[in-house]
């Protein structure tokens, strides 16, 4: 029920424009492969998770601008709850990393896990970040933060809602 009205609302929200683009990746794909289509997406696309264990993906969102009108989403599919999990022995790592000037941007309806020692967040929101939504997201077995903040006075406009965080290290933000 909770993915169903989490969908409803997105569509609401954020019905996307005639030029818009919907992107659906998929277990097999590999973070790089993933996160070139992120790189690529523009005000009013959709990246849609398709069922399945992602391993060793992590997001890199960076200085990546929806608009006011046309946000960009990155969702799990409907009726569906995508694992996104990575292992951090070698490197601090997020799950999501929503870098630097990251704007107009919903995430929704993925599950966030690691493995490994040095870990740092589920979500990271960095210096900067506004009009971000973070909803219906299953955060779990996290060492570091569930979701962090850098300079947390300087985000406007963060919605976190319908989210499940349990299992994690340190703090929720």
């Amino acid at each position: 029920m909770r993915v169903l009205i989490a969908t409803l609302v997105l569509l609401a929200i954020f019905a996307a424009s005639a030029s818009a683009t919907e992107y659906v990746v998929t277990p097999v794909q590999t973070s790089a492969q993933i996160n070139a289509v992120v790189a690529a997406l523009k005000p009013g696309d959709i990246l849609t998770f398709s069922a399945g264990t992602y391993t060793n993906v992590a997001l890199n969102l960076n200085n990546l601008k929806g608009t006011k009108n046309e946000w960009i989403v990155i969702r799990g599919a409907a009726g569906a709850l995508p694992v996104l999990t990575i292992n951090t022995n070698a490197v601090f790592q997020a799950n999501i990393d929503i870098g630097s000037g990251t704007s107009f941007v919903a995430i929704a309806n993925l599950q966030l896990s690691q493995t490994g020692t040095r870990v740092y967040a589920g979500v990271k929101l960095h210096t900067g970040n506004n009009n971000i939504l973070l909803e219906g997201l299953t955060i779990v077995n996290i060492n570091g933060n569930g979701i962090d903040a850098l300079n947390i006075n300087s985000l406007t406009n963060i919605v976190i809602r319908d989210n499940i965080i349990a299992s994690v290290g340190l703090k929720l933000l």
